[in-house]
C-alpha cells in the first residue's frame, strides 16, 4: 500500500535538460547550503555548551524545534492525505482494514514530508559528533551508542510529531461526526503556532539581554522554559539526546520503546476511529446546497472575473491561501523585528553606522538584499510557480473557455502582484526607516523590488506551463509536490549570486563609485524584466497550447 501511495505522489522530473540542470542546482545551491549552515550551528552550539557541561544541550534543542515545526505544518498534510485525498472512495470499498488503510498513508506521508528533515537532522548529529570529538574525544563522538543513536535520530525525529498529528486527525474527526465544517480543524494550525511562539518568547523571560549567547547559556542551566515544554510534548527526545551524549544503551532503548509505543496507540486509535472518520469527511459540507439566484449572475469584464476566479480560489483553499498568501506577511513582519531587537547591538548596530556614515559597502550589501527579498518572497510563495497547477486535472478548460489566453495570463500574473508586491513595498519602507535612507534611495530600492518581482513571477509562470503538475490529490500536494516552485527557487538564488557577483566586480575589481553600482543594478533589471515580459506570454501561450 505504501508503495501504491508513493508511484504517483510527487510530480515526475521532465525529461529535458533545463530541468535536469535546476534539479543539480537546487541540490547544491539549496539543500546542501542549508544542511552545511545546519550543521556549523549544530558544531557551535556544543561548543558552548561543552564549556557549560552539558554538551547535548545544542543537540536537543534543534531536534525539539524541528519536532515543533514538524508538528506545525504537518497537521493539514496529514489530516488531508488521511481524510481527503482523492482515491479515498477507490480503496474503502477494496476488503482491507481501515486501520490498515490509514497506516499505509501515514507511512507514505511521514516519509515525504521528512526528506528535507533527514539531511537537516544528518546535518545537526554530524555538527554535534564533530564538535565533541574535537573538545572531549574521537572515542566518545564515534562510540557505537552515539553512531547508532545518530542513525536512528536521523530516521526517528520526525515520527513523534506526525503521530501526534495523526492522533489529533483522526480524533478530531470523530468529534466533527455532526459538524458539517472543518474550519475547525484547519485553524489547529494556526493554534499549534501561536502556542509555540508564546512558550518561545516566555522563554526570552529572565535570560537578560536577548542575544544568542544568553539563549545559549540558558539552554545550558536548564531554565530555558521553550525547551523544557517541548522535553514534556515530545517525550521520546530527550533520552536520545542522554542516550548520544552519556552513551547510555538504557536510554537508546527507551527511545526506540517511546516510538514503538506512540505506533502502537496510533494502530489502534486508527482501528478505533478512522472508518467512521472516512465517512464523516465524505459527508462533510453536504448538508447544504448553495442556490444561485438571478441576483447573483453578474456581468463583468473577463479580466475582472479572470482575476476575481484567481484571488477567490487562492483566499477560499487553505493550502493556498497560507501557503501562497499570508505567508508574504513573514517579510515585514520579519525584518521589523530584526531591526526592532537586534538593531541597537552586535552586526547590526554596526552595520547601520556604516550606511548612514555613506559606507559604499554597505550600500551595495543593502541593495543585495533588497533584491534577494523580493527574488525569494516572489519564489517562495509560489504563486506564479504554481499558476496554472491551480487548475488542476481541469486545466484543459483554459483552452475552452471563451477568454483569451493572454487575459487569463495576464490574471494570474496580476494576483501574484496583489498578494506580493504590497508586503515587499512595506517591507522597503521599514528598512529604510531603520536605515534612514534618503527618500530617493527608498524609492529606487522600491523599484529594484518591482522588477525582480515581475522576473520572478515570468520565470515561474513559464516553468509551470511549460510542465504543470496535473494530477495532484489534494490542494497541498500541489505545492509540496510541485517541482517548478523548488527550480524557480533555485533559478532566483542563482540571479541573487550574479547580483553580487555583479556587486563585487564593480566595487573591489573596477573600482567604481556606488552610484556606477546603482546604475548598473537598474539597467540590468529593467532590460531583464523588459525581456521577460516580451517573451514570456508568447512561450506560455504556446505552451498552454501543447497542454
Amino acid at each position: 500500500m505504501v508503495k501504491i501511495f508513493s508511484k504517483n505522489a510527487e510530480m515526475q522530473l521532465p525529461e529535458k535538460k533545463l530541468y535536469k540542470f535546476l534539479a543539480a542546482f537546487a541540490a547544491l545551491g539549496i539543500m546542501i547550503p542549508c544542511t552545511v549552515i545546519v550543521g556549523f550551528i549544530s558544531y557551535v552550539m556544543t561548543e558552548a555548551l561543552i564549556e557549560a557541561g552539558t554538551p547535548g544541550g545544542g543537540m536537543l534543542f534543534e531536534m525539539q524545534i524541528l519536532s515543533a515545526f514538524s508538528m506545525i505544518f504537518g497537521i493539514l498534510v496529514i489530516f488531508s492525505i488521511l481524510f481527503f485525498s482523492s482515491d479515498r472512495e477507490h480503496f474503502v470499498t477494496l476488503p482491507i482494514p481501515a486501520h490498515h488503510l490509514m497506516m499505509s498513508k501515514f507511512i507514505f506521508a511521514y516519509v515525504a514530508e521528512s526528506i528535507m528533515e533527514f539531511m537537516i537532522l544528518a546535518a545537526v548529529f554530524i555538527g554535534y559528533l564533530i564538535a565533541v570529538g574535537k573538545n572531549i574525544g574521537v572515542a566518545e563522538a564515534i562510540s557505537p551508542v552515539a553512531i547508532i543513536g545518530s542513525v536512528l535520530g536521523v530516521v526517528l525525529i520526525p515520527l513523534v510529531p506526525m503521530i501526534y498529528c495523526a492522533i489529533f486527525s483522526l480524533i478530531l474527526m470523530a468529534a466533527l461526526r455532526n459538524v458539517k465544517s472543518t474550519k475547525i480543524f484547519y485553524r489547529l494550525s494556526t493554534v499549534f503556532l501561536l502556542i509555540f511562539g508564546a512558550i518561545f518568547l516566555l522563554s526570552l523571560k529572565g535570560i537578560g539581554e536577548v542575544n544568542m549567547e544568553n539563549y545559549v547559556e540558558s539552554l545550558g542551566n536548564g531554565d530555558n522554559l521553550m525547551l523544557k515544554t517541548l522535553n514534556i510534548i515530545f517525550f521520546p527526545v530527550p533520552w536520545l539526546s542522554d542516550a548520544i551524549s552519556e552513551g547510555s544503551i538504557i536510554k537508546l532503548l527507551l527511545y526506540i520503546l517511546g516510538n514503538v509505543g506512540l505506533m502502537v496507540i496510533l494502530f489502534f486509535t486508527g482501528k478505533a476511529f478512522y472508518r467512521e472518520g472516512l465517512y464523516t469527511a465524505a459527508s462533510l459540507g453536504s448538508s447544504q446546497k448553495a442556490k444561485v439566484k438571478d441576483g447573483d449572475i453578474v456581468m463583468q469584464s473577463r479580466f475582472k472575473a479572470s482575476l476575481l476566479k484567481e484571488i477567490k480560489v487562492i483566499l477560499r483553499t487553505k493550502a493556498f491561501s497560507g501557503n501562497c498568501a499570508f505567508i508574504n506577511l513573514i517579510w515585514p513582519a520579519g525584518v521589523f523585528l530584526l531591526f526592532q531587537y537586534a538593531g541597537d547591538k552586535g552586526f547590526m548596530a554596526d552595520f547601520i553606522a556604516l550606511y548612514q556614515n555613506g559606507k559604499d559597502r554597505a550600500g551595495m550589501i543593502l541593495t543585495i538584499a533588497i533584491i534577494a527579498i523580493s527574488f525569494i518572497a516572489t519564489a517562495l510563495n509560489s504563486l506564479a510557480s504554481t499558476a496554472i497547477t491551480r487548475e488542476g486535472r481541469h486545466i484543459d478548460l483554459l483552452k475552452f473557455i471563451p477568454v483569451p489566453y493572454e487575459t487569463q495570463l495576464l490574471a494570474k500574473a496580476s494576483v501574484c502582484v496583489i498578494f506580493t508586491l504590497p508586503s515587499l513595498i512595506l517591507t522597503d519602507i521599514i528598512i529604510c526607516i531603520y536605515m534612514r535612507t534618503w527618500f530617493l534611495t527608498g524609492i529606487l530600492y522600491a523599484i529594484y523590488m518591482f522588477l525582480a518581482h515581475l522576473i520572478s513571477v515570468a520565470v515561474g509562470m513559464m516553468l509551470d506551463s511549460n510542465s504543470p503538475y496535473r494530477e495532484w490529490d489534494d490542494e497541498y500536494s500541489a505545492l509540496r509536490g510541485n517541482l517548478n516552485v523548488f527550480f524557480n527557487m533555485a533559478i532566483m538564488m542563482l540571479l541573487t549570486v550574479v547580483t553580487v557577483i555583479l556587486g563585487i566586480v564593480i566595487y573591489d575589481v573596477f573600482k567604481l563609485p556606488i552610484i556606477m553600482y546603482y546604475i548598473v543594478v537598474f539597467l540590468m533589471l529593467a532590460v531583464a524584466a523588459r525581456i521577460m515580459l516580451s517573451v514570456a506570454p508568447k512561450r506560455i501561450a504556446e505552451n498552454m497550447d501543447n497542454l
